[in-house]
């Protein structure tokens, strides 16, 4: 058994443990600086209590791999890896976390993750690795999409300690119940697979008792994208804040150079920069565009839906078609439609934002679509034994198209005018 030398008060479990080395660990400077990155980065100007950090959630996912752990038999050496990658998965994140992997995308290549960064901080960093020792290589394959053992399972699979709290996190701190599901009855039925072969690998799989607990916490997942995370106010306060570090970027305001995964320096910058310190480089050249978006961010002046429309529910297909294929939010096809309804009202392009949000639920996607893309579907254990697919069973399999939704944000003093051009500037951009 694990001894733990502190405790840590926490809303939704009460006392979380923590051993001598992880105390050690939970103070490196890395992990310090994620009670400065919001885990919703500007949700809470939309619910006010959304102020929460990926510090707290590390903590609680490093409560629930424990919970998993002990249910699904694992044993110490593994557990105490597993924690340390609890504590450790969410290092790589940048400033407002999701929000700024957008810009670190356009800046190294669409491949780049903050998961990659995750795991060159745990090889790199001279506290952590000091810490961790022979077991950081351990630590950062539990951490690694490469890998599907029980352990990586547990931290990033269909049912992982990190979805299980952020869902419950999240809600909580909002203050709606979305995200609230039974998981008392889904870690007193979470099982795994037995292996019949030595190179077989070991499956999470939920006891035909708990199907119904799976069920909401896949529509409880749902329900926080569409309800939350894809709030629209949310998203135009989200993208008024990457479009202000694009520009801040475009104008030398924050110096590319360092942010380069190639950069010597690179860590040590990247891990320079929280919520905070970001917004203080921006607002560092005060007569600025990005100064002025972030301004409004503060005053919570934000940008308004000048146009929206559901994609599936347009008429016109070759609209359709360019929208579902074509449009990118951040490549050209957005510039173009952004620089023409600027120039139909006399707007400053940099404040047009062209947006697609896609809602998707990939715990409803079918097992055939999710083995294509690597993933694994969910698995029940009927009460014979057999293993089934929970899609057999699932009364809410889904096999459509995402929900997506074409916007046009834009300050409220221009809202009108581009509600009256916005259509006719889209049927002529297509073309």
């Amino acid at each position: 058994m694990l001894t733990y030398e502190v405790h840590v008060r926490d809303p939704l479990y009460g006392y979380i443990g923590l051993t001598a080395d992880e105390v050690q660990l939970l103070d490196t400077a890395p992990i310090q600086r994620l009670r400065r990155i919001k885990q919703l980065a500007n949700a809470h100007l939309v619910y006010p209590s959304a102020c929460h950090t990926r510090f707290e959630h590390s903590l609680g996912v490093l409560h629930i791999v424990t919970l998993m752990a002990e249910h699904l038999g694992i044993g110490e050496d593994d557990l105490i890896n597993l924690r340390y990658a609890a504590m450790l998965h969410d290092v790589g994140h940048g400033p407002f976390s999701h929000v700024f992997e957008a810009s670190l995308k356009r800046i190294n290549g669409d491949e780049t993750t903050h998961e990659d960064i995750t795991t060159r901080i745990i090889g790199e960093d001279d506290e952590i690795s000091s810490i961790l020792g022979d077991a950081a290589g351990e630590v950062a394959a539990i951490l690694s999409e490469d890998q599907n053992g029980i352990l990586n399972q547990i931290m990033s699979g269909n049912l992982d300690a990190d979805k299980i709290d952020y869902l419950r996190r999240d809600s909580y701190h909002i203050g709606v119940n979305y995200g609230n599901f039974d998981l008392e009855r889904i870690l007193h039925t979470i099982q795994k697979t037995e292996k019949t072969r030595d190179w077989e690998p070991e499956h999470i799989v939920i006891h035909e008792k708990g199907m119904d607990a799976i069920e909401s916490f896949r529509l409880a997942r749902f329900l926080m994208h569409t309800q939350v995370y894809h709030h629209h106010t949310n998203v135009a306060a989200n993208r008024m804040l990457l479009r202000a570090v694009d520009v801040a970027i475009r104008d030398g305001i924050v110096d590319v150079e360092r942010i380069k995964l190639n950069n010597e320096d690179f860590l040590e910058n990247y891990l320079s920069l929280d919520d905070a310190r970001l917004i203080t480089q921006i607002l560092s050249e005060p007569g600025s565009t990005a100064a002025e978006l972030i301004r409004r961010l503060e005053m919570r002046d934000l940008f308004k839906r000048g146009y929206s429309m559901y994609v599936s529910q347009e008429e016109n297909y070759t609209i359709r078609y360019y929208l579902g294929t074509k449009f990118a939010a951040e490549g050209e096809s957005a510039r173009k439609i952004e620089k023409a309804v600027a120039e139909e009202c006399g707007c400053d392009p940099d404040y047009i934002i062209a947006d697609l949000v896609r809602i998707e639920n990939s715990l409803f996607k079918s097992s055939p679509v999710l083995t294509e893309k690597e993933k694994f579907p969910f698995l029940i254990k009927m009460r014979d034994g057999k293993i089934e697919e929970l899609e057999h069973y699932s009364t809410l399999a889904y096999t459509g198209e995402p929900r997506t939704i074409f916007y046009i944000f834009c300050p409220k003093e221009h809202r009108q005018s581009v509600q009256e051009h916005a259509r006719e500037i889209l049927d002529r951009t297509v073309w």
